[in-house]
């Protein structure tokens, strides 16, 4: 079996642009994998880097089950992946779960027999993207309360935030160092989400690296009688002496890893052990394989692990099979509202996130990630058609 085309989506989805990626078999099996720089901006860099790994590594057709090999040719010879950054490793990302999804399918078995097979049967949610459709911050807490009206009993927030009259997110510019009032604030509203949601439902705070160390460690000192299931990003992605400052001085756990790429960037953070949970994004560490490898040896250290999921709806289809085969999970990421946002796009036929009921997701046991393209929604999207044999 050769791969023989390859054909890049980049899609304009109500403020975020998922990358797509659609590799096909000289059988006809097609694989989908995705680059997980949907939010903020990057979407075409990645998708420039889908196309110059693909013309440089791809042409010719090449074995789908050969994935390691592809991974390894990649990281060796392609220069900025070691010590990269996100645009190699989300092309890289995107790459290797195409290729899992096709070796998967045609063994016709689920992408997680793949990973060691199925340790859960079902995982537990927490919902994020709950505050869609708000345009100020009194409207909060009755989104939240319709959230675990809704079945979900955890929820995600980012306090440091400012909602724009469209209902978009604003994180603090300049790490809020002249901005006394900005704690202030968000103590505010997470102490009337926390009213409004009662004391059973899970809250974590996703900060961002929005302010200095000491801003962050006052603001979770300020926070601590609302009962944080943990706090996310407190401090700048790679900085792990101010990780191991706000760990020695704040009473929440902490997780990090949504900008954090590949096993070796996580090296360095796991020998810290200031941090309680991992969050791998899967579409922009390096891949499942890449993920897998990053929850063992987050379970050498006894952490909890859980994905990162903010793109399209296939990255949660993706982050569900990751997650089904780890025996460390914690909770999985889950966006259920996107649909509120003006202008967003379903670009599958059958996504996951139909099934979560009670703010449980089913693990299917469907071959590959069980998914297909929405193709009618995705014609004016392509970005790049290419074949390879």
């Amino acid at each position: 079996m050769k791969i023989t085309s390859a054909r890049i989506y980049l899609i304009e989805s109500g403020g975020i642009r998922p990358v797509i990626l659609e590799l096909e078999t000289d059988e006809g099996i097609i694989g989908l994998g995705e680059a997980c720089i949907a939010y903020g901006i990057g979407g075409t860099a990645s998708a420039g880097m889908l196309k110059d790994i693909i013309e440089r590594y791809m042409m010719g057709g090449i074995d789908p089950f050969r994935i390691e090999a592809l991974w390894t040719e990649i990281y060796d010879h392609g220069f900025w992946a070691k010590g990269g950054g996100p645009i190699v490793y989300a092309a890289m990302s995107a790459i290797e779960q195409a290729m899992l999804d096709i070796k998967a399918r045609s063994l016709n078995i689920p992408v997680y027999e793949l990973l060691g097979g199925r340790v859960q049967d079902s995982l537990r949610t927490y919902c994020n993207g709950w505050y869609f459709g708000c345009t100020q911050d009194s409207q909060l807490p009755d989104a939240a309360a319709k959230a675990v009206t809704d079945g979900y009993d955890a929820l995600k927030f980012y306090p440091f935030v400012t909602i724009m009259p469209e209902g978009r997110l604003r994180h603090p510019s300049f790490r809020a160092a002249s901005d006394r009032s900005i704690v202030k604030r968000a103590v505010q509203t997470v102490s009337e989400i926390r009213r409004a949601v009662g004391p059973d439902v899970e809250i974590m705070l996703d900060l961002s690296a929005g302010l200095t160390t000491d801003d962050t460690i006052r603001f979770c000192r300020e926070v601590e009688n609302l009962d944080i299931t943990y706090v996310e990003e407190p401090a700048v992605p790679g900085d792990v002496g101010a990780l191991v400052k706000i760990a020695q001085n704040i009473s929440q756990r902490i997780a990090v890893g949504e900008r954090v790429y590949s096993r070796y960037g996580f090296r360095d953070i796991l020998e810290s052990r200031a941090v309680d949970i991992l969050q791998p994004d899967i579409g922009n560490t390096g891949g499942l394989l890449e993920a897998r490898k990053i929850a063992a040896m987050a379970e050498a250290y006894s952490m909890k692990v859980q994905p990162h999921i903010c793109a399209s709806a296939l990255s949660t289809a993706v982050g569900m099979h990751f997650s089904a085969s780890i025996p460390n999970f914690y909770i999985q990421e889950h966006f259920p509202y996107w649909a509120r946002i003006p202008g967003h796009v379903e670009v599958l036929e059958n996504p996951i996130e139909a099934s979560v009921k009670g703010g449980v997701i089913p693990v299917s046991d469907a071959a590959g990630f069980g998914v297909q393209l929405r193709r009618t929604a995705l014609d004016n999207s392509i970005y790049g058609e290419y074949a390879l044999s």
